[in-house]
């Protein structure tokens, strides 16, 4: 019975270093990933450039974030900014989709047009109050629907930056 309690114990023992390896690796990859996104973070608020590419991004990608999905860099300060690493799952942008999304966000009006495209999409004023009516008279079916349509709009054009 002696060998029998030493095994189990050198087992346990064995699973514990393992799962602290672990805990210790994911801590690192977390430490790096963090600090990647500060770098990012920074480079955004420093050079006004960076922002701009990160906004064409935004523009082409809504769903990608600097620092998490890609990386932008600016070896020598009076170097453009530009994109290091991609690392979303989706298709990284061209240099003509960049310079596209670039002409747009230069555009003065940009924000104005943005918003207004988000109201168009929004459903009515009218149609969410009665939504909101049926749905409290035990009817979310048309609630449902309401929702579901507001979200598309903000997931396809979402507010603020979206860099970081």
């Amino acid at each position: 019975m002696g060998n029998g309690v030493i095994n189990i114990v050198i087992v346990v023992l064995i699973s514990v270093c393992i799962m602290i390896y672990i805990l210790w690796k994911n801590s690192r990859k977390m430490d790096e990933a963090i600090k990647l996104t500060s770098q990012q973070r920074n480079l955004v608020k420093q050079d006004e450039r960076a922002l701009k590419l990160c906004r064409a991004i935004r523009i082409l990608n809504p769903n990608v974030t600097a620092g998490v999905d890609y990386v932008i860099r600016q070896d020598p300060p009076a170097q453009e900014p530009y994109i290091a690493e991609w690392m979303a799952d989706t298709s990284r942008p061209t240099e003509e989709e960049i310079n596209s999304a670039l002409l747009e966000i230069s555009d003065v009006h940009h924000e104005d047009k943005y918003a207004a495209m988000r109201r168009a999409d929004y459903p009515s004023v009218e149609e969410q109050l009665d939504a909101a009516y049926q749905a409290r008279q035990g009817n979310d079916a048309k609630q449902l629907e309401v929702d579901e349509k507001i979200l598309r709009v903000k997931e396809q054009y979402p507010k603020g930056n979206g860099c970081i």
